[in-house]
């Protein structure tokens, strides 16, 4: 999809046509390569992950550029197993000469193609220095201007011939790789919505990967490149969707998460702005649960450890029992036909929904936070905010007890928009009285589908409701109950 415009259009539609032949066709045009003249080794990657979707989540361990043999050895000592994703860098930080950082390089494409050959997948980073400026991570940090930026992206300035000279540098050893059979996820320009790097918060910053876009693609013929958006976790760094690139400039879209913050946003974020793309955790220290992977977040196809944090933040126990779980696809292996035993066994009944209740309608004031059985309100006398106008946000899973179409429902005064998993079902963000609005959508039995449903009431006492339902051919229609919701 060459127009963004022609992108957002399609993405709408989506919303209206409930047609499950366009429906399919638009899924298979949103998952399909970046690049069309992607190397059939490329697309054997993107068509396994895709596969592995609900599977299996592959393992994955970043090595530095100085020393790109040290962490999944490691790893191979504590589990005896070795990570299914090698990490690798190719961005200088410690003040290399051309020189060394020459035969560094070198060194990451022997090391890549060397696990390429036993089996494993190569997903690489970019830490690039300020254009023109030394190897250093100041010159990757560098404080940078709008203006500044600016003179980065536009043709014929001279940072941007130090630009396209530094991206340049870097295609030769991805030639290398190219020419081998070897695919890479490629994951430039990380990190872009959070203001540490000099590409970061930049509000041209989808030029810059359109720069690297265009000379790797067309230039270099990079073909072997699977493009990896990868923005930070949004702690503290700031909402996402605004950086992003578009469908047809990236492959996967990743999160960095750190401290374990594994929660149902950073997860819930990705799926809206994928819209059925695939999702990875593409930088973390302590590592997942992996039972929260299966159940809660399956749709994330791999995570990254990073380097010697892997060591730092996790025990060798809690390092074997991530490794040896059923979930886990680690190098030679293919997704573990338990995972489906496990996922029938489970039993459990919801707990409800998270609530975030804030003191204006437009989600600035955060009052209160809460799980809530169900959503079912008519308030009458006064609001949990102790405000007529306000907004609410309820997040958690949706979990069904057959697998057919189900219709939902929202009885809303005022606005209402309701996501399931990461689907913009029903948006009527209005101020009005007491009205219904349904949308269909087909589930499968016993998944966890993220739900999430934003309420405003414009300030009148007199018409303050809200409420979310179902029906299906099982399911006669009422309220959703608290079984077949969960809180994260």
């Amino acid at each position: 999809m060459e127009n963004r415009t022609a992108e957002r259009l399609l993405e709408a539609a989506s919303r209206l046509i409930s047609d499950a032949q366009w429906q399919a066709n638009y899924l298979e045009l949103i998952t399909s390569p970046a690049n069309p003249g992607v190397s059939d080794a490329a697309r054997v990657l993107l068509n396994r992950l895709y596969d592995l979707q609900k599977k299996g989540l592959l393992t994955g361990q970043h090595e530095y550029l100085e020393a790109p043999y040290t962490y999944a050895e490691s790893l191979k000592q504590k589990t005896g197993i070795y990570p299914s994703i090698k990490g690798v860098e190719f961005g200088g930080i410690t003040g290399q000469t051309p020189e060394q950082l020459a035969a560094q390089r070198q060194n990451v494409v022997n090391a890549c193609l060397d696990w390429h050959k036993n089996g494993g997948a190569i997903t690489a980073t970019y830490h690039a220095a300020y254009p023109g400026a030394s190897q250093t991570w100041n010159m990757v940090q560098r404080s940078t201007t709008e203006d500044e930026f600016a003179q980065i992206i536009t043709p014929g300035t001279a940072l941007n011939t130090s630009l396209l000279a530094d991206i340049d540098s870097v295609a030769q050893y991805l030639k290398q790789l190219r020419d081998e059979g070897v695919p890479v996820l490629w994951r430039p320009y990380h990190e872009m919505n959070g203001g540490w790097f000099w590409w970061g918060q930049k509000t041209r910053y989808a030029e810059l990967w359109e720069i690297m876009y265009d000379r790797y693609v067309i230039v270099h013929g990079l073909d072997n490149l699977l493009w990896v958006w990868s923005p930070n976790a949004n702690n503290p760094a700031t909402d996402a969707a605004a950086y992003y690139v578009g469908h047809d400039r990236a492959d996967v879209l990743g999160k960095d998460i750190y401290g374990g913050d594994y929660k149902l946003d950073h997860y819930f974020e990705l799926q809206q702005i994928g819209q059925g793309k695939l999702m990875a955790i593409t930088e973390c220290d302590i590592l997942p649960d992996m039972t929260r992977m299966r159940t809660r977040q399956p749709l994330y196809a791999w995570f990254m450890d990073w380097g010697k944090l892997l060591a730092q933040k996790n025990t060798d126990a809690a390092i074997r029992k991530v490794y040896t779980d059923p979930y886990a696809v680690s190098r030679g292996q293919d997704a573990n036909p338990e995972v489906a035993q496990l996922n029938a066994a489970d039993t459990s009944t919801g707990d409800g929904l998270i609530g975030q209740y804030y003191l204006d309608r437009n989600f600035g004031t955060l009052k209160l936070t809460k799980v809530v059985p169900k959503v079912d309100y008519d308030w009458k006398k006064s609001t949990p905010t102790g405000k007529w106008e306000m907004s609410v946000r309820w997040r958690g899973y949706l979990r069904p007890p057959f697998a057919e179409t189900y219709t939902l429902y929202t009885n809303a005064s005022d606005g209402v928009r309701l996501w399931v998993d990461g689907k913009l079902l029903i948006d009527d963000w209005t101020v009005h009285g007491t009205a219904e609005r349904t949308a269909v959508i087909t589930l499968e039995q016993g998944n966890y589908y993220t739900l999430c449903l934003d309420y405003f009431n414009g300030g009148d006492p007199a018409n303050a409701t809200v409420r979310l339902s179902w029906s299906s051919p099982s399911v006669p229609k009422d309220v959703i109950p608290t079984a077949y919701l969960y809180s994260n």
